[in-house]
C-alpha cells in the first residue's frame, strides 16, 4: 500500500535583496492506499510547489515528505500540464522511453494506450496527434510505469471544455481499473468533485484551510445533480476564502 506523508511542510522564497516570502507554511497532510486527492486553492496558495515538492522538483525549506509503498521507496509517476512528448519519437517508443521494467513494457503500453482510446495510434508521432491526444498520451505514458503514487499537475488546464470533459472520463476509467494513490492539483472545482475521493483546501499563505470529503458513487458525470450540488458548496466555500484573500490584500499598504 503506498503512502504521502507531509509533515510540517515549510517552503520560503528569498529574492536578491534577502527578503522572504513563505510560499507553504506548515503543511500537514497523509495520502494513503487506493485514493484520488485533489488539491485545490486560489492563486498563490502554493498547490503546485506543494507538487513540485513531493516529486522532488523542488526542495524544501523545513519538514518531512515520505513516499513509501510498504516497506521500500515508492515508485512515482508525473502528469505535466503539458504532455512534454519526445517530438521525435512515435507515440509506442515514447511509452518504451520511461520504462523501468522492460519485461512485458509493450504489453502495458498497449493496454493503457486502449484504456485512453488510442491503442491503435502507437505508430503516429506527436505532431501528428491533436492536443487532447497528446495528453492522453501523456496519461497512458505514467501509467504504463505501473507507479505506486501518481502526481498530477493540473494536466487539463491548456485543454477546452468538451475534451477536458473527455479526458477526465477517459482518467477516472483508468484510476478505477488500476487505483494508484492520486495526489492531483487543479484549479477547476468541477474537475476536482468529478474525480476525487477527498478535497484539500489550501489557503494563501500555504496553508491547509480544509478537507472535504467526497462520498459519490462513481463513475461520475458532472451533470449528475449529486455531483452539481457538491460543486456548488465547494464553489461557495473557495469564493468566502478568495474573498478572505482579496480583502487581506487589499489591507497591505502601497
Amino acid at each position: 500500500m503506498a503512502s504521502i506523508d507531509i509533515s510540517g511542510l515549510v517552503k520560503d522564497y528569498h529574492d536578491r535583496a534577502g527578503n522572504r516570502t513563505r510560499v507553504l507554511d506548515g503543511i500537514d497532510l497523509s495520502i494513503t492506499g487506493e485514493t484520488f486527492v485533489s488539491i485545490v486553492g486560489p492563486s498563490g496558495s502554493g498547490k503546485t510547489t506543494l507538487l513540485n515538492i513531493v516529486s522532488g522538483i523542488e526542495s524544501h525549506t523545513a519538514g518531512n515528505v515520505s513516499l513509501r509503498a510498504g516497506d521500500r521507496d515508492a515508485r512515482v509517476g508525473y502528469v505535466f500540464q503539458d504532455p512534454r512528448l519526445l517530438p521525435w519519437r512515435t507515440v509506442d517508443q515514447n511509452l518504451s522511453f520511461v520504462q523501468h521494467d522492460r519485461d512485458g513494457w509493450a504489453e502495458r503500453a498497449q493496454h493503457y494506450l486502449d484504456l485512453v482510446g488510442l491503442g491503435h495510434l502507437g505508430d503516429r508521432f506527436p505532431a501528428q496527434l491533436s492536443g487532447g491526444q497528446q495528453q492522453r498520451v501523456g496519461i497512458a505514458r505514467a501509467f504504463s510505469v505501473e507507479p505506486d503514487i501518481l502526481l498530477m499537475d493540473e494536466p487539463f488546464s491548456h485543454l477546452d471544455a468538451m475534451t477536458s470533459r473527455t479526458l477526465r472520463e477517459h482518467l477516472e476509467r483508468i484510476w478505477l481499473e488500476s487505483r494508484r494513490t492520486v495526489m492531483f492539483v487543479t484549479h477547476d472545482v468541477t474537475e476536482a468533485v468529478q474525480l476525487s475521493d477527498r478535497i484539500v483546501v489550501l489557503a494563501p499563505g500555504g496553508h491547509v484551510h480544509e478537507t472535504i470529503e467526497v462520498d459519490l458513487p462513481r463513475p461520475r458525470r458532472a451533470s449528475d445533480p449529486a455531483v452539481a450540488v457538491l460543486q456548488a458548496e465547494v464553489l461557495a466555500r473557495f469564493e468566502v476564502l478568495e474573498a478572505r484573500a482579496a480583502a487581506a490584500r487589499a489591507e497591505v499598504p502601497a
